[in-house]
């Protein structure tokens, strides 16, 4: 009987566990964000990141990320961390990305 009872919980966390991970696109603390491709339009800029709440987000380690969708207007989720260095666009935050994974809407 009480094995019954373990393996019940068991699954459930494992569920609960697979679900957050959808919710935010396996990012943990994943935020929603926009991507905004400005590489043919600046010589400067490149790809940021422009979160729900207008904040632009200007990545260090894109090369990480190769797999990604970064034609502008495409929506992903972002984890990310306060990078140290000069900002070679001026538009957003500078940060150093910990997860990106595109999302549906």
């Amino acid at each position: 009987m009480n094995a019954k009872y373990i393996f019940g919980i068991l699954a459930i966390s494992a569920l609960s566990f697979t679900s957050c991970g959808k919710k935010t696109g396996g990012c943990a603390r994943g935020e929603k964000a926009v991507v905004k491709n400005y590489t043919a339009e600046s010589d400067t800029c490149g790809i940021l990141f422009q979160l729900e709440d207008g904040t632009k987000l200007e990545p260090t380690n894109l090369s990480n990320f190769q797999d990604i969708d970064y034609t502008h207007g495409a929506l992903v989720w972002v984890s990310y961390k306060p990078a140290s260095g000069a900002s070679t666009c001026g538009m957003g935050d500078i940060v150093e990305m910990k997860c990106i994974s595109e999302r549906e809407y």
